[in-house]
């Protein structure tokens, strides 16, 4: 069911959320506004189904919203229906960062919100209030990381400082080097269990649990991404001249991610990474009522 009332919300830099410490240093910049309405609404009832929810479509417009690439996170802090049930899910956050970030739809930004059931007998939900995180990636913030030569060392750590600064590993893998990485520290092991390091790095990655995801096919690019604080929003492969190579399908099982591509990719392959660091992204607050219920 769509919801043509659009209510007015307001976004400031994340900094603001820090309101002691910025009303000690004078005047603060005056927020964005930022608007936000409602798309779908679909109400799965609550019967002891695993999937039972109800999940709400908002979008953002305005200047804010037009500079964003997508909405990283949401955080609902008052969700209630006309009965006054409490749907806030159990931790209030719902994570829309990652590989399947939220993203555009007839120009508008987006995100789906998952709620608890609605009570049977309510037709609206009377108040959604929360933040979202609006994330514009750009070189000069940050926001966009470049890995040149990405191909050149598989199954070694990419070593940059922005990852290391937040505890992201990030390593491209075949099979050939998951095989030869994973030999080399099972001999490691057995040499000198206390000493492992390497092995103890990477937890169960090369211990054989993502043997059967290794595909030998020259013409696909798998990464291993352990990103714990879900900070890495997309990656992409481009070329030296920093085209982005065609693509197929993408799979994605835990930290595993492999993108298929047209043809192998150039041997001079660059990774670019969208990295939500606090410079590109913007808090803003949204609020919309009477929200009709399917």
């Amino acid at each position: 069911m769509k919801q043509t009332e659009t209510l007015i919300g307001v976004c400031a830099v994340g900094l603001l959320l820090l309101p002691a410490i910025i009303q000690g240093q004078g005047a603060a910049k005056q927020p964005t506004r930022v608007q936000a309405s409602v798309g779908d609404v679909t109400d799965n009832p609550s019967s002891g189904s695993f999937s039972s929810e109800c999940k709400v479509e908002v979008k953002f417009t305005g200047d804010a919203a037009a500079d964003a690439a997508t909405v990283r996170r949401v955080r609902v802090t008052e969700a209630v229906d006309e009965v006054g049930r409490d749907l806030k899910s159990k931790d209030g956050r719902e994570n829309s960062s990652g590989f399947f970030s939220s993203g555009r739809s007839s120009g508008a930004l987006k995100t789906e919100i998952k709620l608890k059931n609605p009570s049977r007998n309510a037709t609206v939900i009377k108040l959604l209030k929360g933040e979202a995180e609006l994330f514009n990636p750009t070189e000069a913030n940050g926001g966009i990381l470049r890995i040149k030569n990405v191909l050149s060392h598989p199954a070694d750590p990419i070593r940059n400082p922005a990852l290391a600064k937040y505890g992201i590993e990030i390593l491209y893998l075949t099979k050939e080097s998951y095989e030869a990485k994973k030999k080399e520290i099972d001999a490691q092991q057995k040499a000198n269990p206390a000493g492992n390091q390497l092995g103890a790095a990477f937890g169960e990655l090369f211990k054989g649990m993502f043997s059967g995801m290794m595909s030998d096919s020259k013409d696909s690019i798998q990464m291993y991404v352990k990103d714990s604080d879900k900070r890495v929003i997309e990656l992409e492969f481009q070329d030296a001249q920093g085209q982005p190579l065609k693509t197929g399908s993408r799979m994605t099982s835990g930290e595993f991610h492999r993108t298929d591509l047209k043809a192998s990719p150039p041997a001079d392959t660059q990774l670019v990474i969208q990295l939500a660091v606090p410079e590109a992204i913007k808090t803003c607050t949204f609020e919309l009522h009477d929200i009709p219920l399917p």
